[in-house]
């Protein structure tokens, strides 16, 4: 009796070694694919981009300006290692010909950071000699530059950088000496 259906014609390949061969390859080609994937999100997870401002002091034209560099520090916690590279030089690929950190002596140092109702206090200390002025208007920049980087955090609204427990910025430069830090 003749089926409603029409018998299908099955047929082999002649090498099935080659698929099954070619299977496996390509799961384990795709699930290593995917792995790096999972290591890369979990590496950026970890990490956020950050700015920071060196100093461009070879410009082109006239002016002085700060301009922004990124840099991925611990999501975590990100404004101590963000203040920390503010004081690293510009990487060789970051034209260090034309660019400069901001901190206006070599062994200017991060002390401490604290964060209270949206002001963060950050201190740095450097050694001092006898003149306690710092000079020009590297001060200035370097003031600027760390207010910047911090508030950069939506958490920041207010900054407040001292040296050594003073201020060496603005008022301090005005009255010719440096001004204790306001708390």
């Amino acid at each position: 009796m003749p089926t409603a259906f029409p018998e299908a014609k099955i047929s082999m390949s002649t090498k099935p070694s080659k698929i099954l061969f070619r299977s496996p390859c390509i799961l384990i080609l795709t699930l290593l694919i995917l792995s790096m994937f999972q290591i890369s999100a979990a590496q950026t997870d970890d990490l956020k981009k950050v700015k920071i401002y060196f100093w461009e002091f070879n410009r082109e034209g006239g002016g002085d300006d700060l301009i922004a560099f990124t840099r991925m520090v611990d999501r975590k916690a990100p404004l101590r290692p963000t203040i920390e590279a503010l004081l690293a030089d510009p990487t060789a690929d970051e034209k260090p010909d034309r660019f400069a950190s901001v901190r206006y002596t070599d062994d200017l140092k991060l002390s401490s950071i604290k964060i209270k109702r949206g002001t963060t206090r950050i201190d740095f200390t450097r050694t001092v000699g006898e003149n306690t002025d710092p000079g020009d208007l590297a001060t200035l920049r370097f003031e600027a530059a760390v207010i910047r980087t911090a508030k950069q955090f939506p958490e920041i609204k207010n900054v407040i950088v001292c040296v050594n427990g003073m201020n060496e910025f603005g008022v301090g430069m005005v009255i010719d000496a440096p001004a204790p830090c306001r708390k």
